[in-house]
C-alpha cells in the first residue's frame, strides 16, 4: 500500500489521490488536507504538528535533550536538605 507523501500515513486501497507531476514523479495523498498543505500552501510535512513525520523525528530527541543545569540541581539539593531538617524538628 502507498503512503501519503505529506503526512506519511498509510493510504487504504480504493481511497486517496494519486497525483502525477509533469516530471513523472508520483505523489500519493490520503486526504484533501494533506494535498492542499503540500501543493498549494507548499508546507513541509516534518514541520507540521499533526503529521506522523513530525512525531517520528522529534519524539525520541526531546526525551534525550531534556537536561538539567547545575544551578537547578543545586537548588533541588538545598530544598531536599531543608525538608529533611524541617522533618527532624
Amino acid at each position: 500500500m502507498p503512503y501519503d507523501s505529506f503526512s506519511n500515513e498509510e493510504v487504504p486501497k480504493g481511497t486517496g489521490v494519486m497525483y502525477v507531476k509533469k516530471d513523472g514523479s508520483v505523489l500519493y495523498f490520503a486526504s484533501a488536507k494533506s494535498m492542499k498543505n503540500m501543493l498549494d500552501l507548499k508546507r513541509d510535512g516534518r514541520n507540521v504538528k499533526w503529521t506522523k513525520k513530525t512525531f517520528s523525528l522529534t519524539t525520541d530527541k526531546k526525551k534525550e535533550e531534556k537536561k538539567e543545569s547545575a544551578l537547578a540541581k543545586d537548588i533541588e539539593k538545598k530544598l531536599a536538605e531543608k525538608k529533611g531538617t524541617e522533618a527532624k524538628k
